[in-house]
């Protein structure tokens, strides 16, 4: 008997930096193995242009077939005009419809592959709600979802045009307790079958805090982000909470090191290292020796880096702000938000003088990595949705 088939549809696939990218990548490896998958996508890697970057077609990434379909315009060059009179009071719906349109990507050749073979396939995997894929391409084969929404507390979810999204799929896989009960909130979609999934974190057993410090030329404590540095991310006001801290008191010896690309120019303030991209090693290794990781963002429906980190033994310092990131903070014991400067201030001090209290936190952190966010864990529970997508189909 053949493995039941799959499609996943995300925005942009392969190598691209990106969160909800890199989850559905690391998703369709693990469920390989359980179902004949296809990847629809589009031919952009750049989400702030959708640019016609690939070749359209046939590709295929990590042995799984992709189908690659032209963006056929990139993002408005006034996209925020659109995104205003979406937002506005008294708006329409077709303000809404020419936002999502606007913000891409645009890609109608995807939406006619749905229409024209989506039943083809016994299940049909969506990542990101907001996009102009998910929105428009779900209701086309509603029967056969299960949405992975990525949603987070954001003007563009108020909207009625994403109603539907979060109403019509046959199930719903969310990152977190958090973004679930935030959709509940908003929607009073309980009677959608749903369950919190994620993703899983591998821990690699070398890791080594030591190593990168020497590669790196870092003679002294840390702390550490890993992630895309802009402005969506909290990023200028962890650079104006850094340097206000290590403003305060010369001894703040205590550098702030970036992983990532940066969307945005880095100050030149004392203390900041920006490393770009780095090797997935070096990554854990810069894990393993930091003192904290920081992760300032607002926007999250889940942060793999988060639980990477913990995974890794570290504490983490998040925004109170954040309902997502704080939340689970609270729950797995492993971390401090801050609200303000001072606060932030504080939290460094502590952490940076006290190395017992961030083992010890960082270690009720490795223990709700290691109960929640398994893959094996996560795989049984997409089996589980799809087995049921396929029972009410039959």
């Amino acid at each position: 008997m053949s493995d039941p088939s799959l499609l996943v549809i995300v925005s942009r696939y392969g190598d691209v930096p990106g969160g909800a990218e890199a989850h559905a990548r690391s998703v369709v490896q693990r469920l390989k193995p359980h179902f004949a998958i296809e990847v629809a996508t589009t031919t952009a890697t750049d989400y702030r242009t959708w640019r016609h970057d690939l070749t359209a077609g046939i590709d295929a990434v990590d042995g799984v077939t992709v189908r690659r379909f032209p963006v056929e315009r990139p993002r408005a060059w006034n996209f925020k005009l659109f995104e205003r009179r979406a937002f506005r009071a008294g708006h329409t719906l077709d303000d809404e419809r020419a936002f999502i349109d606007a913000q891409g990507p645009y890609a109608p050749e995807l939406l006619e592959f749905l229409f024209k073979r989506g039943r083809e396939y016994d299940h049909v995997l969506f990542f990101q709600y907001i996009y102009y894929p998910t929105v428009l391409g779900l209701p086309l084969v509603p029967e056969r979802v299960v949405l992975v929404p990525t949603a987070h507390e954001e003007a563009a979810i108020g909207l009625s045009a994403y109603k539907p999204v979060f109403l019509g799929p046959r199930a719903i896989a969310y990152n977190s307790e958090e973004e679930r009960r935030m959709v509940w909130r908003r929607f009073r979609n309980q009677r959608v079958s749903n369950e919190v999934v994620g993703v899983g974190v591998e821990v690699p057993a070398d890791r080594d805090g030591a190593r990168f410090r020497a590669k790196h030329g870092l003679d002294g404590p840390y702390l550490l982000y890993v992630g895309r540095i802009g402005v969506s991310k909290g990023s200028r006001e962890l650079f104006t909470n850094y340097e206000r801290w290590r403003m305060s008191d010369p001894s703040h010896d205590v550098a702030l090191v970036l992983i990532g690309d940066a969307e945005i120019p880095i100050p030149k303030i004392d203390g900041i290292r920006h490393l770009g991209r780095v090797s997935d090693p070096d990554k854990w290794d810069a894990l393993a020796g930091c003192v904290a990781f920081v992760m300032p963002s607002l926007l999250e429906s889940l942060s793999l880096v988060t639980l990477e980190a913990w995974a890794a033994g570290r504490p983490v310092i998040v925004d109170a702000r954040s309902p997502v990131l704080a939340g689970m903070t609270r729950r797995a014991r492993a971390g401090v938000s801050y609200r303000s400067s001072a606060e932030f201030a504080e939290i460094c001090e502590l952490l940076a003088g006290d190395a017992a209290l961030g083992d010890q936190l960082g270690r009720s952190g490795a223990e709700f990595v290691a109960s929640t966010y398994t893959w094996p864990r996560v795989v049984e529970t997409y089996l589980d949705l799809f087995a049921e997508v396929r029972t009410r189909l039959s």
